[in-house]
């Protein structure tokens, strides 16, 4: 997973858990996810088979005193508890979805939707983004629960 923050030193990495429409507050800036939808189908986005595709909106307010890029591929989508159930959302494909890559300005938001494709099965969404040090070590780790 990608991570868009290199933190200097060490410290007690912890894990913060929230649920969808709750403003998560991380080392440079504050993140909300809405709550999750099942979607029939989006602007040509090809649903694979025993799949169904799943929106959610996300904000991000830069609270820091520095400008930096957002990548869309460091919100993680998590789905299940196997080795592969999780995965990044669908590359933008309209300037309603985030866009792979953004620079936000201090004090500005960007917000945009995350398309995925889950399991049929699939009953909860968790939206993940870890934070990492300089010596590319795991730093705090963020987990947003949307239901389905």
């Amino acid at each position: 997973m990608a991570a868009a923050l290199l933190l200097a030193g060490c410290g007690g990495a912890k894990s913060t858990r929230a649920k969808a429409d709750e403003t998560v507050h991380t080392a440079l800036f504050d993140f909300t996810c809405g709550q999750a939808e099942v979607i029939d189908s989006y602007n040509g986005i090809d649903i694979p088979e025993g799949d169904k595709l799943v929106q959610f909106h996300i904000s991000v307010t830069n609270t820091s005193d520095s400008g930096f890029l957002i990548f869309k591929d460091d919100f993680q989508l998590q789905w299940g508890d196997g080795d592969s159930d999780f995965g990044v959302g669908f590359d933008a494909v309209d300037d309603d979805m985030l866009a792979e890559v953004t620079g936000v300005s201090p004090g500005s938001t960007l917000e945009g939707n995350i398309l995925v494709a889950v399991p049929q099965d699939t009953t909860t969404l968790t939206v993940a983004y870890q934070e990492t040090y300089e010596d590319g070590s795991d730093a705090n780790a963020y987990f947003v629960d949307l239901s389905l």
